[in-house]
This record gives structure tokens, C-alpha cells and sequence, in this order.
């Protein structure tokens, strides 16, 4: 037993030193932990600080952020409102020119007659003299005011003639052609269409045969022209498929014998104003042209409308308004041009013809793609009887109905001629709910029938052009044309109302009736008159 004794004390040695050796390392272990644990609790401490230090920051970016978008709106409205004023002071300087001008006027005016006023002071002289001036002073003012009772009185027996003959007219224009398939008929308002051997008749308020002259045409129309200067909403305005001659009839050529109803009609009331002027009216003649693309409306006297197509265009839903006293309709966005001449006149016709969309098809090399309404605004007073006239004149030039398979258009033409005959099949609508006589008239399906609305109306009278191209191949087409003239034909505004006369005399406002002007009545002041009879047509 003894023998084993130093090896026992050997190993209890050593494991007395592993345990030694164990217990150190623990120590050292224990000692590691607790400085990890130290690290730790630094560690957590610095994560909430950085956290609180986080939310701070966000906290702070979020009150810039609210601020900034506070800033941004503060900048829009500032904006608005310095746009809002811009405009006020615009209005308002414009306002203070008229004013000025009136008031130059009637400076100029005043001092006239006070020259006059001494000059005549001067003739009277004394005694037997002064009675006989007297006499003839007293004679000339009577003569004024029997001048004043005959326009009156002009005015209403003209507007009895064109409400006899209808406040919707019809005339029909045949194209020359050599190969004709439609044939005039003896009286001038009837003509017959050949197709696939059938004849078919049709009757109308007067038919142009080919070789009518733009003089002559234009003589059937003059005296629709007269009223808007009368103070009623006159629309002219030609239909047909493409490549009838539309364009021709309304705008012609820059030679006096092909003018067309457009240049003549602003003539006739130029020449007409000067005449009155000498009457002591004053008038103001202004202008818009509004082009139709797409039913989209687009201003086309605006700066760079004839070279950029973007130029012009008027985004506003809600850009036409009408004015529920009888007023002009106006297109907010678009201008509205002095007419002082007609130099003034035919320089913004002819802008607006440059600017209007055209393109070649299979049926005319030169296609409007766009309807075009040139809008004439008429305001007129007389302060010797104080009385105001509004009246406008709408020169519409359609653009042309076509069938796809003829005309051949793809693509962005193609998109062009469904618009075209949508809004054509917009403005059947109307005047069949107008022949109709139903309640609603579906004025606002398109932006063209909207924005003629007062002429197509109860208060406005209307001529309609239909434009038939006569050769075989464009029969169908030509049927159509004047299978929807014919509907129109039927349609009666008198049903609404009859076509209202836009009369201030004093603070109150007349709107005559049409139906009490063919009865011989005058309307009393500040009274608006009931509707009128049906319509009838004479010769």
C-alpha cells in the first residue's frame, strides 16, 4: 500500500493546481461578466438616448414638414390672389379708359354744342329773328323724334317680315359640278336627287342653283344680318358633307365679287352703324373666334394660333357662359377684338382662317377638321331716348360630315371625323327635340350646340345652309344632307318663346316678343311680353 502513496500525492497536487487554475479562470470570467454587464447598461443607456434623440428629430421634421406645406399653401393662395388682383386691376384700368373715353366724348361733345349753342346766340339776334329760329329749332327737334319713332317702327315691321318668313330658315346651295345628280326645280326653293333611279324631292326656303352669285345669295340673308343690329341673337351657319363648298359660301376669296357671307355681313353692319351714328347712336362692335377641334374649344385669335396648335386652346369645362338677361354669351379665356373698320374685320377673319386646323383627305384636299364660330358682338345706345341694344351675329362654318370608307383617314383623322360627326349628330338632336317640342333640348351633349345655344333657342333666329355636292358618287351622302335640312326645316323657336329683342330704355328692360311685334303692339317699359304665335313661312 505504501509503494502507491507518492503517485496519490501527485495527482492530488495536480488537481489541487486545474483547481486552482479553474478557480482563477472563473474569477477572470466573473470579472469579464460584470464588466459586460457594464457595457451593457452603457450600451442600453446610449440606445435610449439615441432613441429620445431620434424622436426628437422626428418630432421636429415633422413640424418643418407642417410648416413647409403651411408655406406652400400660403404661397398658393398668395398667388391666386395676386393673380385675382392683377386681373381686378386690369378690368378696373380698362374700365377707367372707357371712362375716360366716354368722358373725352362727351367733352368733345359739350363743347360742340356750346359753339354751337354761341353761334346760333349770335344768329337769333332780337325780335322776329329770334322767333323764326326758334321756330325752325323747334322744327328740326320734332324731326329728330319723328326720325327716332320711323327706326322704331322700321324696326318692328322688319322684324314682322323675317318672323313671317321663320326664325329657323333653311336654304339649300347646290355646287356646280358637270355630272349632276340633282336638278332644281322651277320657283327656287324645290329641288330633286337621283339615286339608284329613285327621285327624291325635297323643299326648302329658297335653293340656290350652281352659278348663283355670292351677291345674290347673300341678298336672301341681309335682313337676318339687320336684325342682330336690332338687337336679337342671329346665327348663320352652313352644313354639309366635306368638300361641298361650306367654306366657300361663308368665308369665298380675296376678290369683292367672291366674298362670302362672313365679309359681307360685317360690311353691311359697318356701313349700317355709320349711318346710325349720324342718328346719334353709338355703337361698339367687338369679336371672338372660337374654333371646335375634338369638342374642345380653342381661342383662335390668340398670339401664335396660326403656328402653334397648342396656342389658344381653352381647358376650362365651364368656359362658356351664357347670360340669363339676354346678353352676349361670352367665352371666358378667349378674346374679345375691337371691329372699328373693315379693315380691323377682315384682318381677324383672316388670322382665324390661318389658324384653323385644315387637312387633306380623299374627299378635298383641303378639309377643315374644325367647326369655326366667328361671334360678333353688338352693344348700341341712343341717349336722346335712352335706350340700349344687344344683339350678336354667329357666323358658323361646320365642318364637312364624311364617311370613313370615302374619305380614307387613319389614325389622327380618323379620330377628327368621328368628333365631326359626333358633334353634327349632337346638333340633329337639338333641332329634332326643338321639332319636336319636347322639354328638355340637349344643348349641352357637345360644346358646339352649347355654345350656340341662344341662337339655336327660344330667343334667337337661325339660317342654315345645307351644301350639296351634285356629283353621283356622293349622292348618298347628299341625301343624308338633305334628309337632316328637311328635319331642321320643320323646327320652330317660336315653340319657346319666339326670338327676343335685347332692349334697355331708362332702368328697365324690354325684351320684345316677337309674336307682339306682328300684332302691331308696342311692349311696355320694364315688361317682358308672353310667347307668340306658331311659326309660318311666306315666300
Amino acid at each position: 500500500m505504501l509503494v502507491y502513496v507518492p503517485a496519490m500525492q501527485a495527482d492530488k497536487d495536480e488537481a489541487r493546481s486545474q483547481l486552482a487554475a479553474a478557480t482563477a479562470e472563473l474569477e477572470a470570467s466573473k470579472q469579464q461578466l460584470a464588466a459586460a454587464d457594464t457595457t451593457r447598461s452603457h450600451a442600453e443607456a446610449a440606445v435610449q438616448e439615441l432613441q429620445a434623440l431620434h424622436d426628437a428629430l422626428a418630432a421636429e421634421h415633422a413640424a418643418v414638414q407642417a410648416k413647409v406645406l403651411e408655406l406652400e399653401a400660403n404661397l398658393a393662395a398668395a398667388t391666386a390672389k395676386t393673380a385675382e388682383l392683377s386681373e381686378a386691376l386690369e378690368a378696373a384700368n380698362a374700365d377707367l379708359a372707357d371712362a375716360r373715353a366716354k368722358s373725352a366724348q362727351q367733352a368733345s361733345r359739350l363743347a360742340h354744342l356750346e359753339s354751337e349753342f354761341e353761334a346760333l346766340q349770335e344768329v337769333m339776334g332780337e325780335g322776329e329773328q329770334r322767333d323764326i329760329v326758334g321756330r325752325l329749332l323747334g322744327r328740326i327737334s320734332n324731326l329728330q323724334a319723328a326720325a327716332v319713332a320711323a327706326e322704331r317702327t322700321r324696326r318692328e315691321l322688319h322684324n314682322q317680315m323675317v318672323e313671317l318668313r321663320g326664325n329657323i330658315r333653311v336654304f339649300c346651295r347646290v355646287r356646280p359640278h358637270p355630272q349632276s345628280a340633282v336638278k332644281c326645280l322651277a320657283g327656287g326653293t324645290s329641288l330633286a336627287l337621283t339615286l339608284d333611279n329613285k327621285e327624291h324631292q325635297f323643299s326648302f326656303d329658297k335653293v340656290f342653283a350652281p352659278g348663283t352669285s355670292q351677291q345674290q345669295v347673300f341678298d336672301s340673308v341681309c335682313e337676318l344680318v339687320q336684325s342682330a343690329l336690332d338687337g336679337y341673337h342671329v346665327c348663320l351657319f352652313s352644313y354639309g358633307q366635306t368638300g361641298a363648298g361650306k367654306t366657300y359660301t361663308m368665308s369665298g376669296a380675296n376678290t369683292p365679287e367672291h366674298q362670302g357671307m362672313m365679309p359681307r355681313a360685317v360690311n353691311q353692319i359697318l356701313e349700317s352703324v355709320a349711318q346710325l351714328t349720324e342718328q346719334e347712336w353709338q355703337y361698339t362692335l367687338s369679336a371672338s373666334c372660337i374654333e371646335v377641334y375634338n369638342n374642345q374649344l380653342r381661342d383662335l385669335l390668340a398670339d401664335g394660333a396660326g403656328s402653334r396648335p397648342e396656342a389658344g386652346r381653352i381647358t376650362d369645362n365651364n368656359a362658356i357662359k351664357h347670360d340669363s338677361a339676354g346678353g352676349h354669351t361670352t367665352v371666358i379665356g378667349a378674346n374679345r377684338l375691337p371691329v372699328t373698320d373693315a379693315a380691323s374685320a377682315a384682318a381677324l377673319m383672316a388670322r382665324a382662317s390661318e389658324a384653323r386646323a385644315c387637312e387633306a383627305t380623299a374627299m378635298n384636299a383641303v378639309s377643315s377638321r374644325s367647326h369655326c364660330v366667328f361671334m360678333l358682338y353688338i352693344s348700341a345706345s341712343h341717349a336722346a331716348s335712352n335706350t340700349q341694344l344687344t344683339g350678336s351675329l354667329c357666323l358658323v362654318d361646320l365642318a364637312g360630315s364624311e364617311r370613313l370608307d370615302r374619305s380614307m383617314v387613319e389614325d389622327m383623322r380618323k379620330r377628327e371625323a368621328c368628333s365631326i360627326n359626333q358633334s353634327l349628330s349632337a346638333l340633329g338632336d337639338v333641332f329634332a327635340a326643338l321639332s319636336s317640342k319636347t322639354s328638355h333640348i340637349p344643348y349641352r351633349n357637345s360644346k358646339l350646340t352649347y355654345l350656340l345655344q341662344p341662337c339655336l333657342g327660344g330667343h334667337g333666329k337661325t339660317l342654315m345652309f345645307v351644301h350639296i355636292n351634285p356629283e353621283p358618287a356622293s349622292a348618298q351622302e347628299s341625301l343624308c344632307s338633305l334628309k337632316f335640312a328637311a328635319k331642321v326645316n320643320g323646327c320652330d323657336t317660336a315653340a319657346k318663346g319666339g326670338a327676343r329683342r335685347n332692349v334697355t330704355q331708362g332702368v328697365a328692360s324690354i325684351q320684345d316678343s316677337e309674336a307682339v311685334s306682328a300684332l302691331g303692339k308696342r311692349p311696355a317699359t320694364g315688361q317682358t311680353l308672353a310667347a307668340g304665335p306658331k311659326r309660318s313661312k311666306l315666300g
